[in-house]
């Protein structure tokens, strides 16, 4: 009855659990990882500082006041001279006229900060699509070797009847009992170890997607293409990933950055200039007086002892230092990509070879399982036949997720 009951329920729970795809795991997290939320947040902020910085070449509305007491006064951002004494205010208009070119300087900066961040987000777009291919496919990795397991475990509980039968009638020792045994006990280890896997992997795939930990879901498997390598063109994905790839195009905006700090260093070399024009209200004695003006301001530091000459070929030097870091960044480029290549290479012949295993360990194992029934060969002959299947079983099992995880991997340093 408690057995029944058990079944019934498992069959609820499967039933009543959220299935999700691969496809609708990744979207899913794209929508609701915090770390795009983020990324997403960080692109806005550099398009409202680009605004900013266009609007920094517009008129400025501006305000002084204050009180005043003294034969004559000079109002900041003004030229006018009054020998009132009282509430002075003025408002009036400034337009920036020269500023030795820091306000393209500026809008320059804020345009590749923008850039910048667009990067960065496709750059958490591709890890975050990555992560949960890793998550989702090593789930699906740990399921199998759970079917596997447990079909393992059924076996060694028949060779465990059979060699205690034996014991019996004498024909193994205990010695031998104890081994299949042993080899029961351990793999009832490792499927509670792979059962623990497949939990904290669900655990963690539900936080990457914004579920609610208590939130039951089971995940769909999915079909891999063989001959994955038939797709891929290495010398044109190398070209790609060096000119349109995403580290690739961090180099060369850190170049552009660096030489926009060069204009800004060398606008700090040349006057500024600024015009305005306003009108001034003096109050004094409860009478108030008006009067326009206007006029030039000019700010120039003419002399600072070589310091902004100083910053000027700092900023230099640091635009060789980034083109020498494009270049280490472009060898580092190509060195992961034939990596990730060589190691497609190898899992595609691995594949090969791990299914000629499988299917030998297979027929071996079906002969050991009736010649060790007969009596002709040990329990400690049969244990090791039956380890080998189950050993080349997983491996061939998930030899193609593991291909599907190292071509993700290889198509992500294209981006």
């Amino acid at each position: 009855m408690k057995l029944k009951i058990f079944m019934i329920f498992a069959i609820s729970f499967s039933i009543f659990a959220r299935v999700i795809t691969i496809d609708e795991a990744i979207e899913l997290a794209l929508q609701n990882g915090e770390e795009n939320n983020i990324s997403s947040r960080e692109l806005n902020i550099s398009k409202k500082e680009l605004n900013s910085a266009f609007k920094t070449a517009l008129p400025n509305i501006f305000y002084t006041g204050g009180y005043l007491k003294t034969d004559g006064s000079f109002l900041e951002n003004t030229p006018i001279q009054t020998r009132k004494s009282g509430y002075v205010n003025f408002i009036g208009i400034s337009q920036p006229i020269f500023e030795g070119g820091t306000i393209v300087a500026k809008i320059k900066k804020a345009k590749i900060e923008e850039q910048k961040n667009s990067l960065a987000l496709l750059k958490q777009t591709r890890d975050t699509r990555l992560e949960i291919i890793s998550i989702y496919t090593g789930i699906i990795l740990a399921k199998n070797t759970l079917e596997v397991y447990n079909s393992s475990k059924i076996q060694l509980n028949k060779a465990l009847s059979f060699a205690k039968e034996n014991k019996q009638i004498g024909k193994i020792s205990n010695v031998d009992l104890l081994k299949v045994e042993y080899q029961l006990l351990d793999i009832e280890a490792s499927i509670l170890d792979i059962q623990n896997e497949i939990e904290i992997g669900l655990l963690t795939l539900k936080q990457k997607l914004n579920f609610s930990s208590s939130e039951d879901i089971e995940i769909k498997n999915f079909y891999i293409y063989k001959d994955i390598l038939n797709s891929i063109d290495y010398n044109n994905d190398l070209n790609r990933a060096l000119n349109d790839g995403i580290v690739a195009n961090f180099a060369k905006l850190h170049i552009q950055e660096a030489n926009v700090d060069k204009m800004i260093a060398k606008a700090e070399m040349l006057p500024q200039v600024k015009g305005f024009i306003g009108k001034e209200y003096v109050t004094e004695n409860h009478r108030t007086e008006n009067s326009w003006g206007g006029g030039v301001l000019v700010n120039w530091n003419i002399f600072q002892f070589g310091k902004d000459y100083d910053n000027y070929e700092a900023s230099k030097l640091n635009i060789e230092n980034l083109k020498s870091q494009e270049k280490i960044t472009h060898n580092k480029i190509e060195i992961n990509l034939r990596k990730a290549y060589l190691e497609l290479t190898r899992l595609n012949k691995l594949e090969v070879a791990y299914l000629k295993a499988f299917e030998q360990a297979d027929e071996n194992y079906k002969k050991d399982s009736l010649k060790f029934q007969k009596g002709m060969i040990s329990i400690l002959d049969f244990l090791k036949s039956q380890e080998s299947f189950t050993d080349s079983k997983v491996k061939y099992e998930n030899i193609r997720l593991i291909q599907y995880n190292a071509l993700e991997k290889y198509r992500s340093l294209l981006i």
